[in-house]
């Protein structure tokens, strides 16, 4: 009889406490980190769009100042930008800004070229003023105007 208990209490066939506790813990390791992973992923995703729609509306300007520059002439180059809503920043006489609900635009003349009638052009996209960049681009322009 003795021999027969002995069997059943060293032959138990289930999970012990400790058991269940471990898996526990491992499983919401697991999950935690997978739950992180899938935090930062949209994260990163939202700033990666947010990176190509400013560099979307870079290029547009950049075109747009590219029309520009085939009818109007290199001395008058203030106007352009005035033209296509652009305010000049009072602090600098070749800096430009200009403020939409998407974004905030400013626009650097860093090099002019009278001779060979070329401005360089930066362009920095922006949520709203004072704000960390989006995008940046630039170009030398020659203006093909009278």
């Amino acid at each position: 009889m003795k021999k027969l208990i002995m069997k059943y209490r060293l032959n138990e066939s289930g999970i012990s406490l400790v058991e269940v506790i471990a898996s526990i813990v491992i499983l919401s390791v697991i999950l935690i980190s997978i739950f992180t992973m899938l935090t930062q992923s949209g994260r990163t995703t939202k700033n990666n769009e947010d990176i190509v729609e400013a560099t979307y509306l870079a290029q547009t300007e950049m075109e747009k100042l590219y029309a520009e520059t085939q009818s109007k002439s290199y001395s008058d180059y203030t106007n352009t930008f005035n033209s296509l809503n652009y305010n000049a920043i009072p602090s600098s006489s070749d800096e430009f800004e200009k403020e939409t609900t998407d974004a905030y635009y400013k626009i650097a003349v860093t090099k002019k070229d009278p001779t060979f009638k070329t401005t360089h052009i930066v362009i920095t996209i922006s949520k709203e003023k004072g704000a960390k960049p989006k995008a940046q681009m630039q170009n030398t322009l020659k203006w093909s105007g009278p």
